[in-house]
């Protein structure tokens, strides 16, 4: 019998067993702009059980030429981006739990947001709350992907706290970006692909596939493009403040 998910279900490893086990899954969202709105549309597609959106700011004009899940209308009433995209993702699988927060994370609320959970997609567009995230994660063990994008360009890490280096391993020491949305911009392909990127790795995490998962960096330049692998090395780095590593 064909069903909404037959398509990936023929896929090798996943299966009616793993289609199970993603519905029972929940799946926090931090950040529900380019990044956030499409990487949780493509879980909740996927059949992922429960879904926590969780973003503080409404939807602008200026959000549609990258922010794939929200519409005019969302725009001209300055919709909050968490009970938006909950409503756009109920009219596409209304098989699912979706939970909007329209709060901003952060070290107060961050166990709150994160009980529960059994994965976060990190798609927030500031450093700092991302380093709260990286302490709460390593504390309570939980696993999470982080993704970045800014002009025509971004990074996908897989972060699993006793297993590989956590975000502070990789930015021991993080100044101000080289580039920013506010002076450079942001091309809508771009967020689209890492939001995707990002998706796919929550889905192998979800579905058990270790075996699968990116082990380093992935960097994607889109203009002129190129995809690169970078894998971690401590160098002389003291061992990590936060997770020991």
């Amino acid at each position: 019998m064909i069903s909404r998910y037959t398509m990936q279900e023929r896929l090798a490893g996943w299966g009616p067993e793993g289609q199970a086990h993603l519905a029972g899954s929940t799946v926090v969202v931090l950040g529900l702009g380019g990044l956030g709105g499409a990487a949780a549309m493509l879980l909740a597609r996927a059949g992922v059980g429960r879904l926590r959106l969780v973003d503080p700011d409404r939807v602008a004009l200026e959000n549609l030429h990258r922010q794939l899940l929200y519409d005019e209308p969302d725009a001209s009433q300055a919709a909050p981006k968490a009970q938006a995209a909950a409503r756009h993702l109920d009219g596409i699988n209304s098989e699912i739990t979706l939970e909007a927060m329209a709060e901003e994370f952060q070290a107060g609320n961050g166990r709150e947001l994160l009980q529960g959970a059994d994965l976060v997609l990190d798609c927030l567009d500031r450093p700092q709350p991302r380093f709260v995230l990286n302490e709460f994660c390593v504390e309570l063990g939980l696993p999470w992907v982080h993704a970045g994008v800014v002009a025509a360009q971004g990074q996908v890490l897989v972060l699993r706290p006793g297993l590989t280096p956590c975000l502070r391993c990789w930015f021991s020491n993080p100044g101000e970006p080289a580039l920013t949305s506010e002076r450079d911009g942001i091309l809508g392909p771009a967020a689209a692909i890492m939001a995707s990127l990002q998706a796919n790795e929550a889905l192998k995490l979800l579905l058990g596939r270790d075996d699968a998962l990116l082990t380093g960096m992935l960097v994607v330049r889109l203009w002129p493009p190129s995809f690169r692998e970078i894998r971690f090395s401590r160098g002389g780095q003291e061992p990590c403040p936060v997770c020991g590593y």
